[in-house]
């Protein structure tokens, strides 16, 4: 679901709940996806051709979003680059809409700080209740969830909630604002990406947080929805194009493959031309079947991306220690 950079340093001053109002243009009507297809054109790159067991000959729609700072060029690189790995699979990506302009420049937040004044401001749940004396109840650590990912929440609500046919890619400068305490390495995280789909929030509902990630979100019936960090892929990667479709792949329900280091899935990007399998493939080709085909109308270094699914526990058990310690008189 989330891919992440560890070492990366502090954050300047941020308003971290953003609110989210509708853009008037929304839902708005759909137009022919000739129409946009320059803003999907790309020049391929067979440098980075992943290995292609067989093609799909499908189609997923999917709806544009941009953050504060996020310019239209940028927007084209990105979403170009998913239909350039997406191509390659027969899975044709296409919009029938103009990109909207949201109110957001980050998705998720993990500053402890916040989500404390956030619990104590919303819910009935004081920031104690996160303290390691004992373990926290459910309604906490939906408390917890409900301020780290408050813009997801809001984003979910406006844009994404009731489920519609596509899936939505946003574009925002950072995917987690946190600001943590540079003496502390292990809190220094540098987020590239979210996917999130309620077919993976459902595969992965038994997850070791002791609560699971479906309870924390608390959303259902929403749309699969991607959000990229575009100033860290940009950092890092030559090309966006890895990072956009990994996430792509959460939406269309695809878990992390921890055994395979030249899978797409592989929760680690150190080559361009990360591969589906048969299999992958297969659930893609069942997912298209509700995310648009019914429409029919390098870089070598390896900085370590790692997966929130796999650091899940490791990340809300320091952000709730912090939380717990800091609620301590």
């Amino acid at each position: 679901m989330l891919w992440v950079l560890p070492g990366c340093g502090g954050e300047d001053s941020v308003q971290f709940f953003q609110p989210v109002t509708q853009d008037s243009s929304f839902p708005g009507t759909a137009g022919e996806p000739a129409s946009y297809a320059s803003l999907l054109a790309y020049q391929p790159d067979p440098a980075c051709a992943p290995n292609v067991p067989r093609k799909l000959d499908r189609k997923t729609e999917i709806r544009i979003f941009r953050g504060y700072g996020i310019d239209l060029e940028t927007t084209s690189r990105f979403v170009s680059g998913l239909k350039r790995y997406y191509d390659y699979y027969g899975v044709e990506v296409f919009t029938r809409h103009d990109v909207i302009q949201v109110p957001l420049d980050h998705a998720m937040v993990l500053n402890s700080a916040a989500i404390s004044d956030w619990m104590r401001n919303n819910t009935s749940q004081d920031p104690s209740c996160a303290s390691t004396t004992y373990s926290p109840t459910a309604a906490c650590e939906q408390a917890m969830g409900s301020a780290m990912f408050y813009n997801v929440k809001q984003f979910f609500h406006v844009y994404a909630e009731p489920a519609q046919n596509v899936i939505n890619v946003v574009l925002l400068k950072r995917v987690a604002a946190l600001q943590p305490d540079q003496s502390e390495e292990e809190t220094a995280w540098g987020v590239a990406g979210l996917g999130l789909s309620q077919e993976l929030l459902d595969s992965v509902s038994g997850s070791d947080l002791g609560v699971s990630l479906a309870d924390i979100l608390d959303e259902t019936n929403f749309s699969p929805t991607i959000f990229l960090g575009v100033n860290l892929i940009d950092f890092v990667l030559s090309e966006p194009d890895m990072v956009i479709a990994h996430e792509f792949g959460h939406a269309y329900g695809l878990e992390h493959l921890q055994s395979d280091e030249t899978n797409l899935m592989y929760p680690v990007v150190n080559k361009c031309n990360q591969s589906l399998n048969q299999s992958q493939l297969t659930t893609i080709e069942k997912a298209t079947a509700k995310y648009g085909n019914t429409l029919r109308t390098t870089h070598d270094d390896p900085l370590a991306f790692l997966s929130f699914e796999d650091r899940a526990a490791e990340i809300f058990d320091i952000v709730r220690k912090r939380i717990g310690q800091e609620a301590q008189p």
